[in-house]
């Protein structure tokens, strides 16, 4: 009892990551104490030439312990070196007392100890235990029949056998229970770790599911500040007299609605901060066919999931080009059309707009705008680093080649 309880002491000691080092830190610890067991029994018989094996045995498993918890030899590598000092000793002692006297029932510590290591090599496995079966079979062979170094009556004898078959279970059952008591420690640890952990996750959760509703919240109000500002240009376009500055005002009005509607597919979607660009281009479309119920739409699109810094400029964009096609680009066209086109390619997005108006003027450069709406179109396609592209065939195709920004 004093034995457990001492080492019951040591388990905040012992509490280290590698489980099989939990079994043998107290294995090393009762090799100790075995070997005063022996050393006393020596003593009790009067064996003093035998004295030198146990006394070796506990510096050797004294030492085991330091160099073990010191980290300086792994615990799988000290186990076998132990084993080895244990059949050692085990055949010194079986020589002095003989076979009959049970000093080989310490070898059937061993494999006991082996097994609670769950991960050995299957080669591993195979060969440590047919050793350990070896040296006992080696044993019975020599010792059996050889005389022992000294003699004793056959009553100590069979004493000496139980005692000895009664410590080697007694040691099983400390390093059992020692192991099984730190094991059912750090579960413990464990199970409450993964409880903490849990609590911790869901509350994450809960604030990662509020800061959405109220990023939510947050593109639903900036979409109906910028729908108030759009009514307020409204509003104020219409006491304008002067039809050049209405046209400005219902520009900016435009831009503002494309802004608008980007925080509405935001608020909507299941993404705070990303856009489903593709379902953006229909209602774009939709609101362009209202303006423009003559000119015929016609949309194709990959699915897109577009980031806000990206959506918002390529819509700006979009509405610039269709705007700048519906004002100039069909003069005496009869079916005036848009065809826009939304591809992806590996990582890089295209996005074509294409009328079959008149074209470009002659002196039109897109590095040198001559226009507000064309220098927005290109100061926004900076902004993304994309490229633009003007072919002029059967009307005017503006293609913007781009890559969401993560």
């Amino acid at each position: 009892m004093i034995i457990l309880l001492f080492l019951d002491k040591l388990t905040p000691l012992l509490r280290m990551k590698d489980r099989f080092k939990q079994a043998v830190l107290p294995s090393l610890l009762m090799g100790v104490l075995t070997n005063i067991y022996i050393l006393g029994l020596f003593a009790w018989l009067g064996i003093t030439e035998a004295f030198l094996s146990p006394v070796v045995g506990i510096g050797v498993f004294l030492a085991g312990y330091v160099i073990l918890k010191l980290d300086i030899i792994s615990a799988h590598i000290l186990f076998i070196i132990a084993s080895y000092v244990v059949a050692l000793e085990v055949s010194i002692h079986t020589s002095f007392l003989g076979w009959n006297s049970g000093f080989f029932y310490f070898l059937f510590l061993l494999p006991t100890v082996f097994l609670l290591k769950t991960t050995w090599k299957l080669w591993a496995l195979v060969a440590y235990n047919v050793s350990v079966v070896v040296i006992i079979g080696l044993l019975r062979y020599h010792f059996y029949s050889c005389p022992p170094k000294v003699i004793v009556s056959d009553t100590v004898l069979s004493f000496i056998s139980l005692l000895n078959a009664s410590v080697t279970g007694f040691v099983v059952l400390v390093v059992m229970y020692f192991f099984s008591r730190t094991i059912a420690s750090k579960d413990e640890a464990l199970m409450l770790a993964n409880v903490t952990l849990e609590a911790k996750n869901a509350e994450v959760s809960m604030q990662h599911q509020h800061l959405e509703v109220l990023l939510k919240e947050v593109h639903h109000r900036v979409k109906n500040n910028l729908q108030i500002i759009s009514s307020l240009i409204s509003l104020q376009e219409r006491t304008i007299e002067d039809k050049e500055v209405a046209a400005v005002l219902n520009e900016t009005k435009r831009r503002v609605e494309a802004i608008a509607l980007i925080h509405q597919k935001l608020y909507q979607g299941d993404r705070i901060n990303r856009v489903f660009f593709d379902s953006y281009l229909r209602e774009l479309i939709e609101s362009q066919k209202l303006i423009s119920p003559n000119v015929h739409f016609d949309l194709s699109s990959v699915e897109a999931e577009l980031s806000l810094d990206a959506s918002v400029p390529l819509g700006l964009i979009l509405s610039e080009i269709i705007t700048n096609s519906v004002k100039h680009a069909f003069n005496g066209i009869v079916h005036p059309s848009i065809a826009i086109e939304l591809t992806l390619i590996d990582d890089e997005y295209a996005l074509s707009i294409h009328d079959n108006g008149v074209g470009v003027p002659e002196d039109f450069d897109l590095n040198n705008p001559q226009s507000l709406g064309m220098e927005i179109v290109l100061a926004l396609v900076e902004q993304i680093d994309a490229k633009i592209e003007v072919i002029v065939n059967q009307g005017t195709k503006f293609t913007i080649t781009f890559k969401d920004i993560p």
